[in-house]
């Protein structure tokens, strides 16, 4: 095991290899940049595991607590620093939103692959300057952190996005799905033409990106859908299949029976029987 310690006012450099290692669980009181130069294992960031690779980066908050165990011989590089080691209002507000941001990711910070190298020149750098006799490399090393910083904060905020993106689209398909759970028994509202002007698409959208999010067509989930509807009525309730047939829209008991037909393989008599 090489450790190696660089002490410099309110930052401080803490790198170390590591063949096996098993840290126990610890808190800092102050910030940490987490470098992993190379190896693989697992960090346990406040409760959640995660598996960690070469290169990956972390940022460790006061209110952080997180623990080691190497999978894979592992060098780290711990950049450590308080806030005021930053004099300027603009870099101490950076820091504050720094907590905000943090908060809004998991586990490794930089998920852009130019971001990545260039973090890693900048560290390598940093490294370098702190090595070097005690002079203008403060604000060099200074200028470094602030790069870093800049740049975590615009890969969680790209994160960020993309979580909303994600959730925005979770939100849309749920909408689509709860209109035509509520139009079922209105099946002119069910073409495909109604339900992408309903949602201001065109045709060939609704359909597409009804397969793409459910891997089911349009068509063949509101049968399901009619289908489950059905199953419901016939089990529930002493409806007769005419007047299902006319709850549910269809043109006739004709309609209606060869639709049973199709969704169950069974008539809709035998269909009944089987849910007793």
């Amino acid at each position: 095991m090489k450790n190696t310690f660089f002490i410099y006012k309110d930052f401080e450099i803490y790198s170390v290899e590591e063949l096996t290692w098993k840290k126990e669980v610890h808190r800092h009181n102050f910030f940490e940049l987490l470098y992993i130069e190379y190896g693989t294992g697992n960090h346990i960031l406040n409760s959640i595991p995660h598996h960690y690779k070469q290169h990956d980066i972390y940022l460790l908050t006061p209110k952080d607590y997180h623990s080691f165990k190497t999978l894979e011989p592992t060098k780290f590089h711990c950049l450590r620093f308080l806030p005021n080691f930053f004099s300027n209002k603009k870099e101490i507000e950076e820091i504050e939103k720094l907590f905000y941001y943090h908060n809004q990711t998991n586990g490794n910070l930089i998920f852009l692959e130019d971001d990545k190298s260039f973090c890693e020149m900048v560290i390598l750098k940093i490294l370098d300057e702190v090595a070097k006799p005690k002079g203008q490399n403060e604000i060099i090393i200074k200028s470094l952190m602030m790069s870093l910083i800049h740049i975590i904060r615009r890969n969680a905020t790209i994160n960020e996005t993309n979580v909303n993106l994600k959730t925005t689209e979770v939100l849309k398909i749920d909408t689509i799905l709860s209109y035509i759970r509520s139009n079922i028994a209105n099946p002119h509202l069910l073409k495909k033409k109604e339900i992408a002007n309903h949602f201001n698409v065109s045709i060939h959208y609704i359909g597409e990106y009804f397969k793409n999010h459910l891997n089911i067509t349009l068509r063949d989930y509101i049968e399901q859908t009619k289908l489950k509807v059905v199953t419901e009525k016939l089990s529930k309730s002493n409806l007769t299949f005419s007047e299902i047939s006319n709850d549910l829209g269809f043109i006739d008991s004709s309609h209606f029976n060869k639709f049973i037909v199709r969704s169950t393989g069974s008539s809709p008599s035998e269909f009944k029987k089987s849910l007793n």
